[in-house]
């Protein structure tokens, strides 16, 4: 009896060990796309309220991109901003750091002497990076965040150039966003 209550003991061990094992950046099993929805904000206080999402896509060759539903929302009143294009790793401790560049815009107003009319014009670079830790195959959550501010004219990817900003530790979930055909088989 025993040795029954040992070999089950021994197995259900080594069943688990494969789950706590796909915790870990190493696995790569969280390579995909993972999406954060925002909360609805008023972006110009007329009580319209709008919802966005972070779409982040991690490579299996390394690079990333992250996208945000809210960019072109009210371009010429609010600016705007570019695609985060970059780069992820694995850490040693098992954590994922993400480290991506984008640009922020901001609205012009028209200028007929320079033959400018309304328009954006670039306001800055961001070199944001971020850590997240691996909670499931299906499931990042974003543990530590700072981005680094570049002026128009200063050369974004010096990691030790423009202004640091103040580190966050802010939790953000980032679900992965999986393919289903659950809407073509509704009735």
């Amino acid at each position: 009896m025993l040795k029954k209550i040992l070999l089950l003991a021994a197995l259900a061990l080594f069943a688990a060990i494969p789950a706590f094992a796909d915790q870990d950046c190493a696995t790569g099993h969280f390579v995909g796309t993972y999406t954060r929805a925002t909360a609805a904000v008023d972006v110009l206080g007329n009580g319209d309220l709008h919802a966005a999402v972070f779409q982040l896509t991690l490579n299996a060759d390394g690079s990333a991109t992250q996208t945000w539903t809210g960019l072109q929302d009210y371009q010429i009143s609010t600016g705007s901003g570019s695609v985060n294009v970059g780069a992820w790793k694995c850490r040693d401790n098992g954590n994922l750091i993400v480290s991506l560049l984008s640009a922020t815009y901001v609205p012009l107003d028209a200028n007929p002497s320079l033959g400018l009319k309304d328009d954006l014009g670039l306001q800055s670079h961001v070199r944001a990076t971020m850590i997240f830790s691996i909670t499931d195959n299906n499931t990042i959550t974003r543990i530590k965040y700072r981005a680094r501010t570049y002026t128009p004219d200063a050369d974004p990817t010096d990691p030790n150039g423009g202004t640091l900003g103040n580190l966050s530790t802010t939790q953000a979930v980032y679900k992965r966003f999986e393919a289903s055909a659950a809407d073509i088989t509704a009735p």
